[in-house]
């Protein structure tokens, strides 16, 4: 028989101090992603939406570097004009004039789509654009898809949401990921967190751990 749980036991461990991050969390199950993105060290976040003011520093961030930015950029307007190509049996479009504004407002829409990509996280706050919550205090936590992506809906108990928090995203970076599941064990452990069923078996969270959810239907 298979078990969707991992043998080792999941539970909490310690709160990291807040401006340290010390001690770190251990590392967290992961489902969505098998990469290991580290938060870069040879450059600072560009213009990056304000973090919490008492919450502790930013430890870990994720930001589409200007490079990959210039390369999301062109590589969109490319696929227009090749699909263009396919579709007219040819080169023919290239004489009209609307196809080529359409290529440049695609390739601008996309430089300033994923300059818009930010995701952070301290010891206890974890942000997403311009949108954070307290990790430790979540009370509402669903699993959610958005369009192909697998997310979660979070709230804390101060009222912050992210809405669509990806979680493909937060797990490419390990370091993030571990502060962020910590608390989010934590949260869950208190018995103020109402977690569906769902995000629990996506999260690996036993049953065992916190309350049974309110809503029956996710």
């Amino acid at each position: 028989m298979t078990h969707y749980f991992p043998r080792r036991r999941i539970s909490p461990a310690p709160i990291p101090d807040p401006q340290t991050g010390e001690p770190r969390p251990p590392t967290a199950p992961r489902r969505e992603s098998s990469a290991n993105v580290a938060t870069p060290t040879d450059r600072t976040p560009t213009k990056p939406p304000p973090a919490p003011e008492d919450l502790g520093p930013t430890l870990e961030w994720s930001q589409f570097e200007p490079k990959r930015r210039t390369q999301a950029a062109v590589a969109l307007p490319a696929l227009i004009a090749a699909f263009a190509t396919v579709k007219e049996g040819g080169f023919g479009w290239v004489d009209h004039w609307f196809p080529w504004i359409w290529m440049v407002l695609m390739g601008a829409f996309m430089y300033w789509r994923t300059g818009q990509e930010w995701m952070a996280a301290g010891a206890v706050w974890v942000q997403d654009g311009p949108f954070w919550v307290n990790t430790y205090e979540l009370v509402r936590i669903r699993f959610s898809v958005d369009g192909l992506n697998r997310v979660l809906r979070i709230e804390d108990s101060e009222g912050r949401k992210i809405h669509s928090f990806g979680l493909r995203d937060v797990q490419s970076n390990p370091q993030m990921w571990n502060l962020v599941y910590n608390g989010i064990l934590h949260s869950v452990a208190s018995g103020n967190c109402d977690i569906s069923r769902k995000a629990r078996k996506v999260l690996q969270i036993p049953p065992s751990l916190g309350r049974e959810p309110v809503d029956k239907v996710d």
